[in-house]
């Protein structure tokens, strides 16, 4: 089967066949609090990753272990549970790529407000090309919670990857054709993983 190209970018929406996969509500143990709904700039955190996935994307699913917590400010994103056992963003991203109908999805944290970077969208799409998912590399370190992966692909090999009792997102990248996207630029990447975190956030 032939496989989607990646989709012809312009100001505004990426078009078909691309959705974003947010995913929210994890453990947040070093936060002390649900992360997603501490708030910046008077709105809960979450609220400002949804509002820049959906001036990007048409389709946003949010994807978390009780989405109902969400629903007062998801807008038209659509209500994804995460049903697995395990606490995981992997178990979160194969929720998402499951109910997904577009071949190609951009999965971020619902703390990284920065994460909707127009030219970073750029040169991870344009990277897909030829690879099943397509990650930054910022410091020398991966960014699963902020990449593009083919659904086609990657849902089978993340199912298989928690099957077999991984629950890290890089046992995805490791078992699919994966191009790295060198990405000096930290900000896309900031997350609210301590309350310091998000202190130094909204000064940005």
């Amino acid at each position: 089967m032939a496989r989607a190209e990646a989709p012809i970018r312009r100001p505004g929406l990426v078009t078909d066949p691309t959705c974003a996969i947010v995913l929210a509500g994890g453990r947040s143990t070093r936060f002390g609090s649900d992360k997603s709904l501490a708030l910046l700039r008077g709105e809960p955190l979450l609220a400002h990753v949804l509002r820049a996935c959906a001036k990007r994307f048409a389709d946003v699913l949010l994807v978390a272990k009780e989405p109902s917590r969400y629903g007062s400010f998801s807008g038209n994103a659509r209500l994804i549970r995460d049903r697995a056992l395990v606490s995981t963003p992997l178990a979160g991203i194969e929720a998402g790529l499951a109910v997904s109908t577009a071949e190609i999805a951009f999965c971020c944290g619902g703390d990284m407000p920065f994460a909707v970077d127009p030219s970073l969208l750029e040169a991870l799409f344009a990277a897909l090309a030829g690879h099943d998912a397509a990650v930054p590399v910022n410091g020398g370190h991966l960014q699963p919670l902020c990449a593009v992966y083919r659904r086609e692909i990657c849902l089978p090999a993340a199912t298989a990857a928690l099957r077999e009792g991984s629950v890290g997102p890089r046992r995805l990248l490791d078992a699919v054709r994966t191009a790295q996207v060198p990405w000096a630029d930290e900000k896309p990447f900031l997350d609210a993983d301590t309350r310091a975190d998000l202190a130094r956030i909204a000064t940005l």
